[in-house]
């Protein structure tokens, strides 16, 4: 029976799903270990997307033990994904009263499955509460970096940018979530310095950000640059043109001797 298992687990970590649901064929329900069997048949079910079979499953096992948290985490997202949102809501109402509220990493799982769902206020509600006792928790904040980008909430995105900025470990993965919130809640200049921290780890990826920076600002100020001529500007010089007339209100002026005006669209 042991090596029943092992030979199961092994194929469904290699993704072979139906491997190992071939490999759970001899357990009946008679053997000890039937409950644990069935545990690894409705995740090979949802592995090959057979929600409906899972959750006939899932049912069975709270039925007969409805303390199981994972159970009912896997029932929201079975729900969810046959377009069953209310069903799955309900779930999702079971399971928060399983949460263990001294486990950050279950809160975190509780929170990913509000995200999709779209409960987006509960989950907001369960961030804060992990970081009203550690500010630093980056999940958290990833976490609540999504819901507020959701929410279009510009002072909770620069809010969460700053703190991922004190946390984050230098690296480009790390910066591209802060740049991301700086960009959308329009703290331009906050996010041209996350840009100039990026462009010591890559170059590369620096002037694609730059160019991100510029079209993104272009959009949400509604605004033309017209030149005398065409001056070809770098990048750097035409971000720079931007900025002045977003926080210095400077709509026209020179450039290499070319005369320049900054034109609202709308």
């Amino acid at each position: 029976m042991n090596f029943k298992f092992k030979q199961c687990k092994k194929e469904f970590d290699d993704g072979n799903f139906e491997g190992a649901l071939k490999s759970l064929e001899c357990i009946k329900s008679d053997d000890s270990d039937y409950k644990f069997a069935l545990m690894l048949k409705y995740n090979c079910l949802m592995g090959l997307e057979c929600y409906h079979d899972a959750l006939s499953i899932i049912n069975l096992l709270i039925s007969e033990n409805p303390y199981v948290l994972l159970l009912w985490f896997d029932k929201v997202k079975c729900h969810y994904f046959l377009d069953d949102l209310d069903s799955s809501i309900n779930a999702l109402n079971h399971a928060e009263r399983l949460v263990d509220f001294d486990d950050f990493d279950e809160i975190i799982c509780f929170v990913k499955l509000c995200n999709m769902v779209g409960e987006y206020e509960i989950a907001l509600k369960y961030c804060n509460f992990i970081l009203d006792i550690d500010k630093t928790h980056v999940d958290a904040l990833l976490e609540k970096s999504l819901i507020v980008t959701i929410l279009n909430d510009k002072d909770m995105m620069n809010d969460c940018g700053n703190k991922l900025l004190e946390v984050c470990d230098g690296t480009l993965s790390s910066l591209m979530v802060p740049f991301a919130l700086k960009l959308f809640s329009g703290r331009y200049k906050d996010c041209f310095d996350v840009i100039l921290k990026i462009s010591r780890l890559d170059l590369k990826m620096c002037e694609i950000l730059k160019k991100v920076l510029y079209t993104q600002m272009l959009c949400d100020l509604d605004i033309q640059i017209w030149m005398d001529c065409n001056v070809g500007l770098s990048i750097d010089e035409s971000i720079n043109l931007l900025m002045d007339y977003h926080y210095e209100k400077i709509e026209f002026g020179e450039i290499r001797d070319v005369k320049f005006i900054i034109i609202k669209q709308s």
